[in-house]
């Protein structure tokens, strides 16, 4: 594979903005997003790590494909259709965003998967980065392991993303839906009464994944994002669409499919889906 010297970012929210933000120093990086025009914005950077970065902010309708040597998809998981339509999957693209509604699309169009560690917030440009972790990315086909050059942003290739995606999707269908209709961090969810309800949501997950996920990995998010609000949370707070249809809705058709009938989960769905309209 020949060397990445150019990046592609397709969402210019938080995360899209921290990854070129760090990205930046050591590629040429152009971000898309919902704009009209092209233009070049000022990243600033607060937190765990810190700089201000200029980054090209491109529309999204205006993407060319052979400009990049690889895009990464950091958009709400009810953007990514849209927002790769221009797309064909020769050029490799990692799709980031929460929960697994985008796992036959990304395997119908030949893309990759990526999970990213990190906190972060964002008001207008500026970030505040809550938190390190690491941008977890694998294949779901025959593409050969990628590497980055160091950086905060700890890029790692995993051998089998699908057991990372599964993990992170615990974490979101626990903490989330919680710490958004509780309106409370995410270290709250480690103490009852949250913990009783994380622990009846963990159990209707394990009867739909033939994949092992040990609450203790839970835990662990929990403790390492403690402070941090959750993104559903911060949805409902700004009025703005929550990511259920990517992270609750498909475990409702998965556990149709298998026979299994939930209890829960079904509940924090219809009470997700009435907070974001009362908003």
């Amino acid at each position: 594979m020949k060397p990445i010297k150019r990046i592609g970012i397709i969402g210019n929210g938080a995360v899209g903005m921290l990854m070129a933000s760090l990205f930046e120093p050591d590629y040429t990086v152009t971000l898309y997003g919902r704009v009209d025009e092209a233009s070049t914005v000022t990243i600033e950077r607060t937190g765990v790590t810190q700089g201000t970065v200029q980054v090209r902010l491109c529309p999204v309708t205006k993407i060319i494909e052979t400009e990049q040597d690889v895009f990464f998809v950091t958009t709400k998981a009810h953007q990514v259709e849209v927002a790769t339509e221009r797309l064909s999957g020769d050029v490799p693209v990692f799709i980031c965003s929460n929960g697994i509604a985008h796992l036959d699309y990304a395997r119908t169009k030949g893309f990759h998967l990526g999970v990213v560690e990190h906190g972060v917030s964002r008001d207008g440009h500026r970030l505040q980065h809550t938190g390190l972790g690491r941008i977890r990315i694998g294949s779901l086909g025959s593409l050969e392991e990628m590497s980055f050059n160091a950086s905060p942003l700890t890029v790692v290739w995993e051998t089998d993303i699908e057991q990372v995606v599964t993990e992170k999707l615990f974490a979101n269908a626990i903490i989330n839906p919680i710490t958004a209709l509780c309106r409370v961090e995410n270290g709250a969810v480690a103490i009852p009464p949250c913990r009783d309800i994380a622990t009846a949501i963990y159990e209707e997950l394990t009867m739909l994944f033939d994949r092992h996920v040990p609450y203790t990995y839970i835990d662990t998010i929990i403790d390492k994002t403690a402070h941090n609000r959750s993104s559903m949370l911060r949805d409902i707070e700004a009025g703005r669409q929550t990511e259920v249809d990517a992270i609750l809705t498909p475990l409702l058709k998965r556990a149709d499919e298998r026979g299994v009938t939930l209890t829960v989960i079904p509940v924090m769905q219809k009470l997700i889906l009435g907070a974001s309209v009362s908003c």
